[in-house]
């Protein structure tokens, strides 16, 4: 009987920005991506050899614009997609400098998480949002690693 090992997650750094109204930044996916017109927080693959950090900081440069200057863990989240297993490791973004904008032409939102849960959104925002209302204390955090 043939077995199959299941493909390996790839590791994905998400970043919750948030504003002084209590609203988190939110993009749309493009065209021509999986999940194609769906919401997401900001944020992308690791790549080989670099670090969850490291990758929050270029994603959120090539994508929105901005630079990183302080961010802090906040969950590890396992998902399966139709199109991939991934790994998000989802961090508070706690300063940055520049403002952010759609460099990739993506459509962004600030909206409050119950704005959020309204939308048409990737399945693992609405984990996320869980946590955002009901944050993990730090036994939970590192529990899920």
């Amino acid at each position: 009987m043939p077995t199959t090992v299941p493909e390996p997650r790839q590791k994905v750094v998400v970043g919750l920005l948030v504003n002084s109204a209590g609203q988190y930044l939110v993009q749309q996916r493009r065209p021509g991506t999986p999940c194609a017109g769906q919401w997401e927080f900001p944020g992308g693959k690791v790549e080989d050899g670099e670090s969850p950090a490291a990758a929050l900081e270029r994603e959120f440069l090539e994508e929105l614009g901005i630079r990183i200057t302080g961010s802090s863990a906040f969950a590890v989240i396992e998902k399966d997609y139709a199109h991939a297993r991934v790994e998000l490791d989802v961090h508070a973004i706690t300063a940055y400098s520049g403002t952010p904008f759609g460099r990739e032409e993506q459509v962004i939102r600030w909206l409050s998480p119950e704005r959020i849960a309204e939308l048409d959104v990737l399945k693992a925002v609405y984990d996320i949002l869980e946590r955002i209302v009901r944050p993990p204390d730090r036994a939970e955090l590192q529990s899920v690693r």
